[in-house]
């Protein structure tokens, strides 16, 4: 039973890591191109901050259960990266989802949104942010600290 639960944590983590890791270029490059290339962006993108959070939470979740599972108090690292994944999600949240929606309002009024727009560029700047406090988190759940 645990190397199930510990296989379903690691594949939501996967999944999780996958989600966005190229929406924020791939709007920049659709924009880029102009129209009628960015009336597609949404039906990437939606779906795609939509799977982050979900396997967020379903790695949060799977992690937790792995834990009770266990029945052990988890090591310094496992509580850090715990931390670092709320964090992460709440960064999707509050951050990158609300940058996108930017600029999808401004797609679905008519209007060109460069590439170089404020918008994008947050997109750009908390997806490294999120992604790099993934990475973070990974790697204290994995190296004994």
């Amino acid at each position: 039973m645990n190397e199930l639960l510990r296989f379903l944590h690691i594949l939501s983590a996967s999944a999780w890591l996958g989600a966005t890791l190229w929406v924020a270029g791939d709007v920049r490059r659709t924009l880029a191109h102009g129209r009628p290339y960015p009336a597609g962006l949404a039906a990437r993108v939606n779906p795609a901050i939509g799977l982050d959070v979900a396997m967020g939470f379903a790695t949060v979740v799977t992690g937790l259960v792995v834990l009770a599972y266990q029945g052990t108090h988890p090591r310094t690292g496992i509580m850090i990266g715990f931390a670092l994944s709320l964090v992460r999600i709440g960064v999707i949240l509050a951050a990158l989802r609300p940058a996108w929606r930017a600029v999808a309002t401004r797609l679905a009024a008519g209007e060109d949104v460069p590439a170089a727009d404020a918008p994008v560029k947050r997109m750009a700047m908390w997806s490294g942010i999120a992604h790099t406090l993934w990475l973070v988190a990974l790697a204290t759940m994995v190296f004994p600290i």
